[in-house]
C-alpha cells in the first residue's frame, strides 16, 4: 500500500470517528434515555477502535468500589472492583490512563473477571472519567484490538469518548437526585397532609372527651341546684302549714318552725350555693385552658395549670378508677405559650391516666401522681407524671414520642398524643423525656414522663 493510500485511509478512518462523535454528542442532548446514550458510546468505542469488547464502570463513593453500569457481553453478569483492584480500579484510584498490549503480562491485571467470563483480556486501553474538578465518575475500559496494538490515536479518540459519557453520567446522577427529591417531597406532603387530617381526627376525640368531663360535671352541679330547688319548695310548703298552725296556737309548729328556719332552709340554700359556684368554677376552668382573655405568649404558674387540668380531666380519672396524687411545689413563673401548655399537661394526664386504667390490681390501686419542682437552680421548672400502669418496654422508649407510635390497641389511639406533646414542649423552648425511676418510685409506680420548661425563653 502506498503512503498516499494509507494517509487517505487514515484520513477516511478519523472521518468517520469525527462523525460518531458528533452522532453521540447529538444523541446526547437530544435522548432522555441515558442509559440508552451510554451503551451507544461503548459500542462506538468497541467498533471505532476494533476491540473485541468494552466495559463503562460507575464510582460507588460510599463503598469505595467502581461497578459495571455497561457491559458488552451476556455472559458476563455485574463487576465490582474495590479501588486499586486491576487496571480499571488502578485507574479509578489514580485517575492516570492505561495502554498496555499484554495484560496478563502486567501485575495491575485482575485475572479473575476472565476466569468467571470464559472471555481473555489480551491489551488493553483504560480511561478515567472525570468531572471538571478531577473528581472521578468512572472509568471507560476498552479491550484487545484486533489488529495490532492501541495507539496513541485511539487514546486520544477515547478520551474524546470519555468526556461524552461523563456528561452523560453526570445528567443521570442529576436526574436521579432529582427524582429522589421529587419523591421524597411528595412523601413529605403527603404525611403532612395525613398529619394534617389526624391531628383535626384526635383534636375532635378531644374536644369530644372535653365536652363529656364538662357535661358530665355541670350535671353533678346542676343535681345540686335542683335538689337544694325541690327542697326548698318542700320546706316553703312546710313553712306554709307551720305559719296556719302557729296561728292556731300549736307548740309543735314552733319547734318545726325552728327546724326549717335554723336548717331545712339553710341546707336547701347551701345546696343551690354549692351547685352555683361549682358551674362558676367550671367556667373558669374553661377560661383557664383555652386563655381566652390573654395573651399567646406570658408568664404562668404550671402549679395553676396542673390544677385546672385535673379539673378538667376529672371524667377520665373517675372513668378508670384512678387515684390522683398531687405533689406541687412553689414555682418560679414560667414565660409560655399557656395555651398549649395546658393542651400538653392535660394529653400528659390522660395518657397516664389510661395506663394505670390498665393496673392489673385491685381498682384502688391505680394510681396516678403529678409533681412539680424547681429544677437546675430554679433556672427550669420540671412536671412529672408517674403512673403504675404496665409500664414502657426499653425498646419502645426511644420511639413512644415518634409521629403515629402508639403501644394502645388499634382503635384506642392515633399515635399522635405523645409526638405532638413532644412537638409542643420543643415550641416552648422545654424537654420530654421518659426517665427512669428512683428506688423509692419504683416501689408504686412503674412509668415516669418529666416535662421540663426553662422560665425564660432563649
Amino acid at each position: 500500500m502506498s503512503a498516499d493510500s494509507s494517509d487517505r485511509l487514515k484520513l477516511l478512518k478519523e472521518n468517520a470517528r469525527l462523525r460518531e462523535l458528533i452522532r453521540i454528542n447529538q444523541r446526547l442532548h437530544s435522548s432522555l434515555d441515558v442509559d440508552f446514550v451510554l451503551e451507544t458510546i461503548v459500542d462506538v468505542a468497541t467498533r471505532s477502535l476494533e476491540a473485541e469488547r468494552s466495559t463503562l464502570y460507575v464510582m460507588d463513593s460510599e463503598k469505595g468500589e467502581i461497578w459495571s453500569r455497561v457491559v458488552q457481553g451476556n455472559d458476563i453478569g455485574e463487576i465490582r472492583l474495590k479501588l486499586g483492584q486491576g487496571i480499571a480500579g488502578y485507574v479509578a484510584k489514580t485517575g492516570e490512563t492505561v495502554r498496555i498490549p499484554d495484560a496478563h503480562g502486567d501485575n495491575r491485571f485482575y485475572p479473575n473477571v476472565d476466569a468467571e467470563s470464559g472471555f481473555c483480556t489480551r491489551s488493553m486501553l483504560c480511561m478515567p472519567l472525570q468531572e471538571r474538578g478531577e473528581t472521578l465518575v468512572g472509568v471507560l475500559q476498552v479491550m484487545n484490538k484486533e489488529n495490532g496494538e492501541f495507539t496513541v490515536e485511539d487514546e486520544e479518540y477515547l478520551r474524546a469518548l470519555c468526556v461524552q459519557a461523563t456528561l452523560s453520567l453526570q445528567n443521570a446522577q442529576h436526574t436521579t437526585r432529582l427524582s429522589t427529591l421529587s419523591n421524597e417531597n411528595q412523601q413529605l406532603v403527603e404525611i403532612l397532609e395525613q398529619r394534617l387530617r389526624d391531628l383535626q381526627s384526635i383534636k375532635m376525640v378531644s374536644m369530644k372527651h372535653m365536652a363529656r368531663g364538662i357535661a358530665h360535671e355541670i350535671n353533678n352541679a346542676l343535681a345540686k341546684i335542683m335538689g337544694g330547688v325541690e327542697s326548698l319548695q318542700q320546706n316553703v310548703g312546710d313553712l306554709r302549714g307551720i305559719l296556719e298552725d302557729i296561728t292556731c296556737g300549736s307548740d309543735m309548729a314552733a319547734e318545726e318552725l325552728q327546724y326549717l328556719l335554723e336548717e331545712g332552709l339553710p341546707l336547701c340554700l347551701r345546696g343551690v350555693l354549692e351547685g352555683s359556684s361549682g358551674i362558676s368554677e367550671i367556667v373558669k376552668g374553661i377560661r383557664n385552658f383555652v386563655r381566652l382573655d390573654q395573651e399567646i405568649v406570658q408568664f404562668c404558674d404550671l402549679n395553676d395549670d396542673v390544677r385546672t387540668v385535673v379539673e378538667v380531666c376529672a371524667t377520665d380519672l373517675s372513668e378508670g378508677n384512678v387515684t390522683l396524687e398531687t405533689e406541687l411545689k412553689e414555682l418560679p413563673r414560667v414565660e409560655c405559650r399557656a395555651n398549649e401548655i395546658n393542651m400538653l399537661l392535660r394529653e400528659l394526664l390522660r395518657n397516664a391516666a389510661y395506663y394505670a386504667s390498665e393496673h392489673k390490681g385491685e381498682s384502688d390501686s391505680r394510681k396516678v401522681l403529678i409533681r412539680t419542682a424547681p429544677f437546675d437552680d430554679g433556672r427550669f421548672v420540671e412536671v412529672a407524671f408517674l403512673d403504675n400502669g404496665p409500664g414502657i418496654p426499653k425498646e419502645s422508649r426511644e420511639y413512644i414520642f415518634d409521629l403515629f407510635y402508639t403501644t394502645k390497641p388499634e382503635g384506642s389511639g392515633f399515635g399522635l398524643g405523645l409526638s405532638e406533646c413532644y412537638a409542643m414542649a420543643t415550641r416552648n423552648g422545654g424537654t420530654l423525656g421518659v426517665y427512669d425511676l428512683t428506688p423509692e418510685e419504683a416501689s408504686s409506680y412503674s412509668t415516669k414522663i418529666v416535662l421540663r420548661m426553662p422560665v425564660r425563653i432563649r
